[in-house]
């Protein structure tokens, strides 16, 4: 494919995340890095995707009047993510892509799977002060070595059983979070430079038509068409990051 093939696959790619992000709330990173991958390694598809996921992200956390509130519910898990996730990117250049295909892959299907097997199982308020921060830990390491700090936040998330509304608010302000951490960690560690976040700013322009169009979807889904499209999304994208290990 040449260079001009390559832009175009790019530009429906970002689109494609954007607007799965748009019905769900979450999942551009999940749509976008593996179709992204397709054209490009999986260091260069993070770095094109960091600004769109910062912008984003910051986008749907004011939806509703739910910002301040829910800011303040999870301030704890927002710290460690931020900076956990600054500091483990530096394992992004040093462990070799077909493991962190293989981590991911695994991640993706085993997590939610637990969550949607154990129904019963929730976070209690009197959980929370200790829980988050360990959450916020965990999706932050994990996060820095593959961009993929959604899945650890999931299953945190919805545990905590939230409605639609400030699940989508409390998703978005953690994966800003941790947006902002990994762009930090990648240019410190040199992973992406100056010009690559200049690409990725551009990349905003497609996520945006595909996000403002998938919010239109979301706003007439059921809570439990809501849930399903979560569900079966991180599955189909586990198993799509294990198929490239063949």
């Amino acid at each position: 494919m040449d260079q001009t093939g390559v832009t175009l696959y790019c530009i429906v790619a970002l689109f494609a995340g954007g607007l799965f992000k748009g019905v769900a709330g979450l999942g551009l990173p999940l749509v976008g890095v593996p179709l992204l991958t397709v054209v490009l390694s999986l260091k260069s598809a993070i770095g094109v995707l960091v600004v769109p996921l910062i912008f984003s992200n910051l986008f749907q956390s004011f939806e509703g009047g739910l910002f301040l509130p829910v800011a303040r519910r999870f301030w704890p898990l927002y710290a460690t993510l931020f900076v956990t996730i600054a500091v483990s990117t530096r394992a992004l250049i040093a462990i070799p892509e077909r493991y962190l295909f293989a981590l991911i892959g695994v991640a993706l299907i085993l997590l939610p799977t637990i969550a949607r097997l154990q129904p019963r199982l929730r976070v209690r308020p009197r959980q929370e002060p200790w829980l988050a921060p360990l959450a916020g830990a965990l999706a932050g390491l994990f996060g820095g070595i593959s961009s993929y700090y959604g899945p650890a936040l999931m299953l945190y998330v919805m545990w905590l059983r939230l409605p639609k509304a400030e699940f989508v608010v409390a998703v978005s302000q953690m994966f800003s979070v941790g947006a902002v951490g990994l762009a930090i960690g990648l240019f410190v560690f040199g992973v992406a430079t100056p010009t690559q976040f200049g690409v990725s700013a551009l990349a905003c322009i497609p996520v945006l038509v595909g996000l403002l169009l998938g919010q239109r979807v979301r706003f007439r889904m059921s809570e439990q068409r809501f849930a399903q499209v979560i569900f079966v999304t991180y599955v189909v994208t586990g198993f799509s990051f294990l198929v490239r290990l063949l």
